[in-house]
């Protein structure tokens, strides 16, 4: 009987502060988001059976907190990740990196809970939950609702199932 690894190591991921595996047809992504640094794998079917760089962001201007990954109208692929000033999209294709949400009037630091990528809407539409608050917005940062989500107290966790979301 032959005994194997159940983990293969990645790269060097030193400082991972937040990772995702999106899967975007057959393909898996694995979207990690550094001390100052984004880096994106690719899974490598037979004969490799691993992931394997594909793309990586260094020195960003804003640090990523919570990092994932969506298709665009099943083509652009765009890196969103959440940082204390507020969320960012980075474009796999041009490397141009876009702040889609900064709250105004905010005195502390932005604490990035979750990124929710509608369903039904190409990829295109988030709700972006921070501090106590969510909100509606395009991946181009143009608001998609005039709803703004509050609740009474910052959650110490956020869970998702289906079109529910959870706070605790």
């Amino acid at each position: 009987l032959e005994k194997r690894n159940g983990w293969v190591n990645v790269g060097d991921l030193q400082g991972a502060v937040h990772f995702k595996i999106v899967r975007y047809e057959r393909i898996k992504f694995l979207v990690v988001g550094l001390e100052s640094t984004v880096e994106i794998y690719a899974w490598a079917p037979k004969p490799y059976h691993k992931f394997m760089a594909f793309k990586a962001f260094s020195q960003l201007a804003h640090l990523p907190l919570i990092v994932d990954l969506t298709v665009e109208k099943n083509s652009r692929l765009k890196v969103l990740y959440g940082s204390r000033e507020g969320f960012h999209a980075i474009d796999l294709d041009s490397g141009s990196i876009d702040d889609i949400y900064t709250p105004a009037n905010i005195e502390t630091v932005v604490i990035p809970h979750c990124i929710v990528i509608l369903p039904n809407s190409s990829g295109m539409q988030l709700l972006l939950c921070y501090n106590n608050e969510g909100v509606y917005v395009s991946t181009y940062g143009k608001a998609t609702k005039s709803v703004f989500l509050q609740w009474g107290e910052t959650p110490s966790s956020v869970g998702r199932l289906s079109e529910f979301l959870f706070f605790s």
